[in-house]
């Protein structure tokens, strides 16, 4: 009984030391603004990754659902939009503040910016982001939207103009307490 005890381990030992390791450690994002809707749980927040060399500020517009332009089904905790603002806070704030004009001219045509759908944090990989405002009861809102394979269905992701707002001055905060950032 020993004996099949001691060839047990040695096998599993031999297996084990053979495996390939995976990396699964997480890249450090650094937020400098969040955002929290109340009613949806969804976060919004502005940050940067703490390991890339220029450093590189992103805007996360948060999770996707799938579906049409009114009705959008929630189920993809995984994967977030992230909008890439420049290399320095003054780039970014610029961008915001652009991004900010978008809320008041409902009849503007979609823009078409770049973006990266990726898990937990930002890759290499862009994609076409179409951004265009909508008007939702008493609330403007803009819609990060991307097609699916098939074409017929989006994946799109709403930002009011109180939680974008509130992201961008949490970002002139940070500005002024960090200003060789």
């Amino acid at each position: 009984m020993k004996r099949l005890i001691v060839i047990a381990a040695l096998l599993s030992m031999t297996v084990l030391s053979f495996a390939q390791k995976l990396d699964i450690s997480m890249r450090p994002r650094m937020e400098i603004a969040e955002v929290e809707n109340e009613k949806t749980n969804e976060e919004f927040e502005v940050f940067y990754m703490n390991d890339e060399n220029p450093r590189v500020y992103y805007l996360s517009v948060g999770h996707l659902g799938v579906g049409n332009d009114i009705v959008q089904l929630q189920f993809d905790p995984i994967y977030e939009l992230f909008i890439p603002l420049g290399e320095n806070l003054s780039d970014a704030i610029a961008k915001m503040e652009e991004m900010k004009k978008w809320y008041k001219n409902m009849d503007m045509e979609p823009v078409e910016i770049q973006g990266c759908l990726s898990a937990a944090y930002p890759t290499d990989e862009m994609i076409t982001v179409t951004v265009r405002p909508r008007k939702f009861m008493l609330s403007n809102m803009l819609q990060f939207s991307i097609p699916t394979a098939g074409g017929d269905l989006i994946r799109a992701a709403y930002l009011t103009k109180g939680e974008f707002s509130g992201l961008l001055t949490g970002l002139k905060i940070h500005k002024k307490l960090h200003p060789k950032d």
